[in-house]
């Protein structure tokens, strides 16, 4: 059964069908809330997935109570429990991705179930919405597909650079970041294969500082302004014109919500955060602020200065909430900015990091990044399939910079490249002080990626789940596929003996030796056995 309860009293009871139960929900009159129960058997049940869980162990654990919470800016209204062999035994969703969102999942010891409430933060302008209850006994990412297809999403479109390769500033050089140190790396980053740059962090204010626990107590304290440092930057729209004339798309980082302690924005405006303050800023209370001339400053930021896009940071720092409910109109402020952008270059770039790169928002970003994770290779592997099952293929997903400390062996230096594959790279390295052995690895797997765009980009993408996070990626169309290895004993789940060109990524300890378990048409790269660029080179051929 599937309890509907409006906070008007009314209540409407629907039968559940044993496989598939699909209701439409018609929002009443008078009423702010919705509150939806229904239940699923923990028979054969072994794991949970949910976009508001990190990549990692808890992904395949059965939590006692997970609270997920979505609106428009912020992870997605779905859950699938699944058995050991990653056959769905239940997932509960809505399409609803505006309103503000929480489902609730508890284990029922006395009835063996996950005992299941959503409530829904009803609006004035609630359209109505599905409410889906899927039992079918099929793979849980076919679930997820038909969830993301039940949407009714369109097609968009995204500007070709959306896919190309990208230099950011952040990790190599956090705030202390000037024009030359990015005219330096530049030069170097084009001539490695990458197109497009992000100044991060540090371009809007004169301290050159370094992340560290003191300075990121008073971090963000003079952000909000979004004036260029002079100090830094002289001239900047030159600056931008010679990076720009070098062959480089131009972006720079921005963070709307953020409202720093010394800038004149916060100053300006008392009472028009939310009174939550961290790191030197408070947030903007979207119900309350007047964001309109910081939307129209941000627009001219780009115009202006002829930038080709913003990273737009920090979307998703005020949560969900049913009580108080933001997700419409922190929606509207995005729609206000990237509509903006857009229309004084249709062709604008516009990143979203990862909690907001959700169906909701495919229709304002362009380009869809992995959560921050320096060093950490296999996170930025697993934090883009995230993205992929979200999202699936309908927008340009992005690997998190890939940042190795100096000094690292050749093989981590590839596996960081490798890992990235599954999405569009990205790098944040000071590009002065790599070895020419990093250069020669940079090279070989940005080349790979562009020789493997559409099929990367375009092509219909699989994940194989281990026992505590994902272990294998593989893409493919109608005459090629790639296949990306954190466990080599999974290869046999990705390969199949159709003929395709097919390129193995190997990524762990365990060698696959050539020819690829006797498949026509493949090669591999392991990454330990000494099978580095160039001796993997023959893949490129």
């Amino acid at each position: 059964m599937l309890t509907l309860t409006y906070s008007n009293g009314s209540v409407q009871n629907f039968p559940k069908n044993n496989d598939y139960t699909r209701i439409t929900v018609v929002p009443e009159k008078n009423a702010d809330k919705l509150i939806i129960k229904t239940s699923i058997s923990l028979v054969d049940v072994h794991g949970i997935w949910s976009y508001s869980l990190v990549p990692g162990p808890e992904k395949r654990n059965m939590p006692w109570v997970l609270p997920i919470d979505s609106n428009a800016q912020k992870n997605i209204p779905f859950a699938a429990t699944f058995n050991i062999a990653g056959v769905n035994c239940g997932s509960f969703a809505t399409t609803n991705l505006q309103d503000d969102t929480r489902i609730l999942w508890e284990i029922n010891q006395e009835t063996g179930c996950y005992d299941i409430t959503c409530t829904v933060s009803l609006h004035s302008e609630t359209s109505p919405f599905d409410v889906i209850l899927d039992c079918r006994k099929i793979d849980w990412q076919d679930v997820l597909a038909d969830w993301r297809d039940a949407l009714g999403l369109p097609a968009y479109s995204y500007p070709a650079a959306a896919e190309d390769p990208v230099y950011c500033t952040w990790y190599a050089v956090h705030g202390a970041v000037t024009a030359d140190f990015v005219e330096t790396n530049t030069a170097i980053a084009k001539e490695l294969g990458f197109t497009t740059l992000i100044v991060d962090d540090g371009w809007c204010y004169d301290d050159m500082k370094r992340v560290s626990p003191e300075t990121i107590v008073n971090w963000y304290e003079m952000i909000g302004d979004w004036n260029v440092s002079e100090k830094k930057f002289p001239n900047f729209k030159e600056h931008v014109k010679r990076v720009q004339a070098s062959g480089m798309k131009y972006m720079v980082w921005v963070a709307p919500h953020l409202w720093g302690f010394k800038s004149e924005l916060y100053q300006a405006n008392p009472g028009m955060t939310i009174n939550n303050p961290i790191e030197g800023y408070d947030k903007m209370d979207i119900h309350k602020a007047d964001y309109s001339g910081l939307v129209q400053k941000l627009c001219a930021l780009a115009k202006e200065n002829g930038l080709d896009g913003l990273k737009i940071d920090f979307l998703d720092i005020v949560e969900p909430d049913i009580n108080h409910p933001n997700g419409r109109a922190t929606e509207k402020m995005i729609a206000e900015l990237t509509d903006g952008l857009k229309a004084d270059n249709p062709e604008a770039l516009i990143e979203f990091r990862q909690s907001y790169a959700t169906p909701g928002m495919l229709k304002y970003g362009t380009q869809f990044r992995a959560g921050d994770v320096p060093f950490n290779w296999i996170m930025n592997f697993s934090r883009i399939m995230e993205i992929r099952l979200a999202i699936g293929n309908r927008g340009p997903v992005h690997a998190d910079p890939a940042y190795w400390p100096f000094g690292e062996t050749a093989e981590n230096v590839a596996r960081h490249m490798m890992a990235m594959l599954p999405g569009v790279p990205m790098l944040s390295m000071d590009l002065t002080r790599l070895s020419e052995m990093e250069k020669q690895i940079i090279r070989y797997y940005i080349n790979m990626y562009n020789n493997c765009r559409k099929l990367i980009n375009h092509g219909e993408w699989k994940f194989i789940f281990g026992w505590s996070d994902i272990t294998a990626a593989f893409v493919e169309n109608e005459t090629e596929r790639l296949i990306v290895l954190a466990d080599a004993d999974k290869l046999p789940c990705c390969m199949k003996q159709d003929g395709k060109r097919t390129i193995v990524c190997n990524l762990s300890h365990k060698s696959i030796k050539y020819p690829c378990t006797n498949a026509v048409n493949a090669e591999c790269i392991n990454v330990a056995d000494d099978e580095i660029p160039p001796a993997g080179s023959a893949v490129l051929k």
